[in-house]
């Protein structure tokens, strides 16, 4: 049997086991299942796998169990169906990876502003925030020499505004991680 075949055929069984509910909610809990169906056959696809269309439909059970999973939720505010062993393995990869470039993101932008900061202790002419182009524009940033002779906006205040962002990047960012590592 041909990939999309079966695919449709497991669509078509649940469909029929969703029939206890509204015609709106039964769509919308076959579009997301389907959904979920096509992102890791592309997964597969992606990365160079053998895309396996009946691991995956495996992977999410049998239909009638899956239905009366998405139903119980639905009319009596069970926990959404989470078992989908194979959804849960490309979830599990994404956060992952969303997980350590976030970390890397966050801390890289958190140690380049306590850097600047340390570097307008011993270079304030050449560190800094100046307007630039008759305050049209903002340049902030190391200058290798000092910047043109336009207006420095903060001064020695550089210091303490770059210190309290790069504490509210780690902040934030460790907010951030602690979710994500929640949900892997």
């Amino acid at each position: 049997m041909e990939q999309r075949d079966m695919i449709h055929q497991y669509l078509k069984e649940l469909e029929r086991y969703l029939a206890r509910l509204e015609k709106a909610q039964a769509q919308e809990v076959l579009k997301e299942i389907e959904s979920h169906i096509f992102d890791v056959l592309e997964q597969q696809q992606g990365s160079g796998q053998v895309v396996d269309a009946s691991a995956i439909l495996q992977g999410f059970g049998e239909p009638r169990q899956l239905a009366f999973a998405y139903i119980a939720h639905i009319t009596d505010g069970a926990p959404p169906p989470a078992g989908f062993k194979a959804i849960q393995k490309v979830k599990q990869g994404v956060t992952a990876t969303l997980y350590y470039t976030m970390a890397a993101f966050g801390f890289s932008i958190a140690f380049a502003l306590l850097f600047v900061a340390g570097a307008k202790i011993f270079m304030p002419d050449s560190v800094g925030a100046w307007s630039a182009g008759n305050g049209n524009s903002l340049a902030i940033g190391f200058f290798a020499s000092p910047y043109p002779a336009d207006q420095e906006l903060l001064g020695a205040w550089f210091i303490p505004v770059a210190i309290f962002s790069a504490l509210l990047v780690i902040t934030l960012t460790r907010k951030v991680l602690r979710v994500l590592k929640n949900n892997m």
